[in-house]
C-alpha cells in the first residue's frame, strides 16, 4: 500500500488559526485561494494515492481542516479506508545562533508538552477548530477513531539525524550540496550552521519517509547522494502526470479537472476509493510512474491494454467456446469459486438470458476482458461524468 506524506496542510492550518504566526501571513486576502487550492489538491491526492499521511505539530487541526471541508461521515469512511494518517511530530534538528567553543552546531530536541507528545491530547486539542459544536461523545467517538491512525516517529530519529550531520561534513559527504569540509565543524559560521540543520533535517524527514514507505511532493538535496535507503522514493509529481496523461488518452476529464470545476461530489469520495478496481488502478499507476515522456508512458498503457489476457484467450476459455452458454455458467462459476461456485453457476449458466446484464456487472466484466487500468476509467470515471452532467 503506497502512501503519500502531505506537511502542507499543517503549515496551512497554523498559519491561519494559531495566534501568534500572523507574521506568517504575507496577505490576509489569500486566504481564500490558499484554501481552494489546499482542498483541491488534498480530493485529487485522495484519488490518485492508497492513503494520505499528514504532518501534526501539536493540535491536531488537519483533521477539524478536512471534518470541516468533506464531512464528518466522509471523514469517518476514509478513516476506516486507512485513507488518512497521521504522524506526530514530537522531535526535531536545531542549531546553535551563536558559535560556542567545544560545542557542536547541531542538537537534537524532544518536545514535552502533552500535545506535541500525547495522541490523544493533540487530536482533542485540534478539535476545538471545528466550525460545528459537535457534542461531547461525538467528540470523543471522532478521537477514538482517528487515534487508530498515528504514528509517532521512531526513537532517537532525531538524534541519528544529528549524527549524520556531524559525521556526514567530517566525511566531506556534502561537498557537491554546497558545504564542503574546509574547516574544523566547531568553527562553521552561522550561515554554514543552517545550512548544515537543513541537511540534518532533511536525513530526519527522509528516514521517517522510508520507515512508513511514503512517497512525497518535497524535493530533497540528499536525494543526490543516491543512498540506497532512499531510493524507494517517488517522485508524486511523476506519478500524476501518468494519471493526467492516460485521462487524456481516453478523453475524460483528468482528476484535477473534475475538482476543480465542480464535476465530482467529495461524499463520494470513500465509495470511489474502495473495491478492488480502484486499489488495483492505483497500484498500476504506481509501478508505471517511472515513465516519464508522454510517448512512453502512452506506450505502456496500450501495451497493458493490448496484452491484457482474458478468461477466453487461456486454455478454459477454448473450452467455453465449444460448451456454449448453458456450460458456460458451470466453467465461470468453477473459476470463481471451486466446486461450490460451480454448482452456483449451473444456475447462472440456465437463467443467463434473463440476468446476464447483473451478472456481466459483477463478474463477467472482470473474467472476459481481462483487468485493465480502461477498466477503471470506463466503469468509475465515465459514469462519474455522466452523473455530473445529467
Amino acid at each position: 500500500m503506497v502512501g503519500v506524506y502531505n506537511d502542507n496542510l499543517n503549515d496551512f492550518t497554523r498559519k491561519y488559526f494559531i495566534k501568534g504566526n500572523e507574521h506568517l501571513i504575507k496577505d490576509v486576502n489569500n486566504f481564500p485561494l490558499e484554501y481552494e487550492s489546499i482542498k483541491n489538491s488534498l480530493i485529487e491526492q485522495l484519488l490518485v494515492h492508497d492513503s494520505i499521511t499528514f504532518k501534526v505539530y501539536g493540535e491536531n487541526i488537519p483533521i477539524a481542516f478536512l471534518i470541516n471541508t468533506l464531512g464528518l461521515k466522509t471523514v469517518e469512511a476514509l478513516l476506516e479506508q486507512k485513507a488518512i494518517n497521521f504522524v506526530l511530530w514530537n522531535s526535531g534538528v536545531t542549531y546553535n545562533v551563536d558559535n560556542i567553543p567545544g560545542i557542536f552546531p547541531l542538537q537534537s530536541f524532544n518536545f514535552s508538552s502533552s500535545v506535541h507528545t500525547d495522541p490523544e491530547e493533540s487530536i482533542m486539542s485540534g478539535l476545538k477548530f471545528l466550525s460545528n459544536s459537535y457534542s461531547r461523545k461525538i467528540r470523543r467517538n471522532i478521537t477514538r477513531k482517528v487515534i487508530k491512525n498515528y504514528k509517532l516517529p521512531p526513537k532517537n530519529l532525531a538524534e541519528d539525524a544529528v549524527r549524520f550531520g556531524h559525521e556526514g561534513y567530517k566525511d566531506n559527504l556534502f561537498t557537491d550540496l554546497g558545504l564542503p569540509m574546509e574547516k574544523d565543524i566547531m568553527d562553521l559560521n552561522q550561515q554554514e550552521r543552517k545550512r548544515l540543520v537543513n541537511l540534518a533535517t532533511q536525513c530526519y524527514d527522509l528516514t521517517l519517509l522510508s520507515t512508513y514507505q511514503l512517497n512525497t511532493y518535497n524535493s530533497f538535496d540528499l536525494l543526490t547522494l543516491n543512498r540506497s535507503e532512499f531510493q524507494k522514493l517517488k517522485d508524486l509529481n511523476a506519478i500524476e502526470n501518468v494519471v493526467d496523461e492516460i485521462f487524456r488518452i481516453e478523453g475524460v476529464p483528468t482528476f484535477s479537472q473534475l475538482v476543480n470545476e465542480g464535476l465530482f461530489d467529495v461524499k463520494d469520495l470513500p465509495k470511489i476509493r474502495e473495491g478492488k478496481n480502484a486499489e488495483k488502478f492505483r497500484a498500476w499507476i504506481d509501478s508505471t510512474s517511472s515513465h516519464s515522456d508522454r510517448y512512453e508512458i502512452t506506450r505502456e498503457y496500450i501495451n497493458t491494454i493490448t496484452n491484457s489476457k482474458s478468461i477466453l484467450e487461456r486454455p478454459i476459455g477454448k473450452l467455453t467456446r465449444v460448451l456454449g452458454v448453458t456450460a458456460l455458467g458451470g466453467i465461470i462459476g468453477s473459476t470463481v469459486a471451486g466446486p461450490i461456485g460451480a454448482l452456483s453457476g449451473a444456475v447462472v449458466g440456465n437463467t443467463m438470458d434473463i440476468g446476464i446484464s447483473l451478472f456481466d456487472s459483477y463478474v463477467l466484466d472482470n473474467i472476459f476482458k481481462g483487468w485493465t487500468p480502461k477498466y477503471y476509467i470506463d466503469k468509475q470515471v465515465r459514469p462519474l461524468i455522466k452523473n455530473q452532467t445529467i
